[in-house]
C-alpha cells in the first residue's frame, strides 16, 4: 500500500434530521472530507490547509461571496470565498492519485510528484512528497532547498535556524538582516513620519505669519529638529516666485536650513543660490556656501555651463562667480559662446505641380528643421576676467585658450651650446 498525504479528515457526527445545510467557515481544525464520494465531485481546497469533496459551485451571497459544497444529497457546508483557495476537479485529482501509486517507494518519483503538484497548484500535497523525498533520499539536494534547509559542516539544518543562530532576524519583507539594521530602518521610518508631521506644522506656521501672528514668527525660529529641513527647504523653494513681500520669512527660512545644515538643507540652499530670482536672498546662500559647502556647490553648478539653455549657462556662469577657479578656466571658455539648438516647422501649405506627360498634382511644403542660436554669455565673460584680472580678449575663445595654455606651459630653455 503506498504512503498518502495526510489529506484526509474525518467528518464530526452531525444529525441529518436536524441540519440539511451547515452554514459559515471551517475553521482551522474543523475540516471536513466524505466517507464516500459523490460520482464527478469536486474537491474544494482551503487556505487553512484541508479540502472539502463534493458538488461544488460559487454563489455571490449579499454581503460576501461564499462557495457551497454539496457533500451528499442531505448535507452542504458554506464556506466564505475567502477561506477557499482553489476548486480541483475529479480528473486532476484522479490524475493525482494514479501518480501517487506509481511514485511508491521512489525518492526521485516522489520529487517528480512534487513538482507536478507545484505546476497545479496543489500545495499541501507538494510538501507531503518533498518530506517523502527526503525520507528516502536525505541528501537530495532540490527537496532539501525546497523545504528551507541548508547544508552547514556537512549537515543539512533548517536555513531559519541558521539564519538565527548568526544572529539574524527577518524584515517584514522576509529577508534576513543584522538587528542594527532592522533598528535602523526603525528609525528611519520613524523618522520619515516625524519629517511629514513637520510639513504639516511649517504650512500651519505660515498661515499664522501671513495673518500677522509674531509669536508664530518665533516659533519658526526656534525651530531646532533636523526632521525639520525637508518641510522648510519645500517652501523656500516652492515659494520662490512670491515677490520680494515674501522675503523675510523666505530669509528666516533660509537661515533657518543653514543652522540645521543637514543634506536636504544644504540640497536647497545650493538650489538658492542657482535658481533664486530674489538677489538678496541668493546671494545669502552663495556667501553661505563660500564659507561652508564650496565643493557641493561647485560640483552642481559646473554642469549647468554646458547646458543647450542661455538661461541656465546665464545662472550658473552667475553662481560660479563667488567661486573662482584658474583651473577651471577651460570650461569658462567653452561656456562663452554657446550654441542654443531649437527644432522648428519651416514652409507650410501645399504646392501644385505638374509633369511632362501633363499630370498634375500636390505636394506638402513644410518640414523640421533644427535651428542654431548662438548666444554670447557676459556673465562667463566677467567670470574670466575674475581670474584672469590683467587681460581681457572678449569673446575669443581662441585668444583666451592660447592665454591660459601659455600659463601653463613652463617656460623653454635654450638648449643651445656656446660654442
Amino acid at each position: 500500500m503506498p504512503d498518502l498525504p495526510p489529506v484526509t479528515l474525518k467528518r464530526p457526527f452531525i444529525s441529518r434530521w436536524k441540519t440539511r445545510i451547515l452554514a459559515g467557515v471551517v475553521c482551522a481544525t474543523g475540516l471536513v472530507s466524505l466517507p464516500m464520494e459523490p460520482a464527478n465531485a469536486d474537491t474544494l481546497l482551503l487556505s487553512t490547509g484541508g479540502q472539502l469533496t463534493g458538488k461544488v459551485r460559487e454563489v455571490e451571497g449579499k454581503k460576501t461571496p461564499y462557495v457551497l459544497v454539496q457533500v451528499d444529497p442531505e448535507l452542504s457546508v458554506a464556506i466564505a470565498k475567502a477561506n477557499s483557495r482553489m476548486i480541483v476537479g475529479e480528473e486532476k485529482l484522479s490524475e493525482y492519485r494514479r501518480r501517487v501509486v506509481a511514485a511508491g517507494q521512489d525518492g526521485r518519483a516522489h520529487y517528480a510528484l512534487a513538482t507536478w503538484c507545484k505546476q497545479n497548484n496543489l500545495l499541501q500535497q507538494r510538501q507531503y512528497h518533498l518530506m517523502r523525498t527526503i525520507d528516502l533520499l536525505p541528501d537530495h539536494p532540490n527537496a532539501r532547498a525546497a523545504l528551507g534547509y541548508t547544508q552547514r559542516d556537512g549537515k543539512w539544518i533548517l536555513t531559519e535556524v541558521w539564519r538565527r543562530n548568526q544572529g539574524l532576524v527577518k524584515d517584514r519583507r522576509g529577508k534576513w538582516v543584522l538587528p542594527e539594521v532592522l533598528a535602523w530602518r526603525k528609525a528611519a521610518d520613524q523618522n520619515d513620519k516625524t519629517a511629514k508631521r513637520w510639513i504639516k506644522t511649517i504650512k500651519q506656521l505660515l498661515s499664522k505669519i501671513k495673518n500677522g501672528d509674531a509669536e508664530a514668527m518665533a516659533e519658526l525660529n526656534a525651530i531646532e529638529d533636523p526632521l525639520a529641513s525637508q518641510a522648510i527647504a519645500k517652501e523656500l523653494i516652492d515659494s520662490q516666485k512670491r515677490g520680494s513681500s515674501m522675503r523675510p520669512v523666505r530669509m528666516a527660512w533660509l537661515r533657518k536650513l543653514m543652522e540645521l545644515r543637514t543634506g536636504v538643507a544644504v540640497e536647497a540652499i545650493v538650489k538658492t543660490g542657482l535658481l533664486e530670482p530674489d538677489d538678496v536672498i541668493r546671494e545669502e546662500a552663495l556667501r553661505w556656501l563660500q564659507s561652508n559647502e564650496t565643493s557641493s556647490a561647485v560640483a552642481t553648478y559646473m554642469p549647468w555651463l554646458k547646458s543647450n539653455n542661455p538661461q541656465q549657462v546665464k545662472a550658473a556662469a552667475r553662481a560660479l562667480s563667488f567661486f573662482p577657479n584658474s583651473e577651471a578656466a577651460f570650461a569658462y571658455i567653452d561656456a562663452l559662446i554657446t550654441i542654443e539648438e531649437r527644432t522648428q516647422q519651416v514652409g507650410g501649405g501645399s504646392r501644385a505641380g505638374f509633369d511632362n506627360q501633363g499630370g498634375g498634382g500636390f505636394s506638402q511644403g513644410s518640414k523640421q528643421v533644427v535651428i542654431k542660436t548662438p548666444h554670447r554669455h557676459a556673465e562667463v565673460l566677467h567670470l574670466l576676467r575674475s581670474i584672469a584680472p590683467d587681460v581681457d580678449f572678449g569673446y575669443d575663445k581662441s585668444a583666451w585658450k592660447k592665454y591660459f595654455a601659455d600659463l601653463r606651459s613652463p617656460p623653454r630653455s635654450d638648449l643651445r651650446r656656446d660654442s
